[in-house]
């Protein structure tokens, strides 16, 4: 299988190369990720400028071929499947992000994003997200992964992107839930700098927010200890007032 491999956190995250290296065991692995951290890039892309690409040599030891792009993590997905024309990628995977991508937080996801991309034109995809302590989790959700990597591919499509969330060791993983999106905020806290000649600079942080979500939604089984599956699209459309505000037109 050809797989086109892409993130937000960059091409030297722990996780993207880690993936990398267990897929190319038995799969032709390509990883175009960005050159540098492009997290809460939701679905941002290049447009009238160039984006830069640049091999990188030493993932050859490890069975698959990288390079880094300067551009987004969309960007990504978009040029990774044009290089890819001649011989497509069976299915495109994002990830693994450094943080679970559940709820709210797929709106302004870069890996959840990539994925979508993938799915706008054509492709198959996952989105893959984590929530480990430190580098080392990594190895445990690649293996959890790989373990039920055929179970996520019976459920992809090219009509949407398989939002996959899977907890740390620590956590664990009682099994898996196919569940909606549930709610997912954060508290926004601006930090100010003294003045520069750019101007105040502002940088934003903040924590989730503790939010009654339903039992049934990702951000409920995914605390509960369960690995959550969603499939996302990029229809925003609100079907459900669709009669009344066709009545007022």
């Amino acid at each position: 299988m050809r797989i086109l491999l892409v993130n937000d956190d960059g091409y030297t995250s722990y996780g993207i190369r880690g993936l990398a290296k267990e897929l190319a065991k038995k799969h032709e692995v390509l990883v175009i990720a960005p050159l540098k951290c492009n997290s809460g890039m939701a679905h941002a892309m290049t447009f009238g400028k160039p984006i830069y690409l640049q091999k990188i040599d030493d993932a050859e030891s490890d069975g698959y071929k990288c390079y880094s792009l300067s551009g987004t993590p969309a960007d990504c997905v978009k040029l990774g499947t044009e290089l890819m024309a001649q011989n497509p990628p069976d299915l495109v995977i994002s990830g693994i992000n450094n943080e679970p991508n559940i709820g709210t937080t797929i709106v302004y996801s870069g890996t959840a994003n990539a994925a979508m991309e993938a799915s706008v034109l054509g492709y198959k995809s996952i989105a893959l997200s984590a929530n480990p302590d430190e580098d080392t989790d990594f190895d445990y959700v690649i293996d959890f992964f790989i373990k039920n990597f055929d179970y996520y591919l019976s459920m992809c499509s090219s009509e949407y992107a398989l939002n996959v969330n899977i907890n740390n060791e620590r956590i664990g993983n009682i099994g898996h839930k196919v569940t909606p999106l549930g709610v997912r905020l954060y508290s926004d806290i601006y930090l100010v700098d003294e003045k520069t000649e750019q101007g105040i600079p502002h940088t934003l942080v903040g924590n989730p927010l503790q939010v009654v979500n339903v039992d049934d939604c990702d951000v409920s089984w995914y605390q509960k200890g369960y690995a959550t599956i969603t499939p996302l699209t990029s229809d925003n459309t609100m079907f459900s007032q669709m009669r009344k505000l066709k009545e007022k037109a």
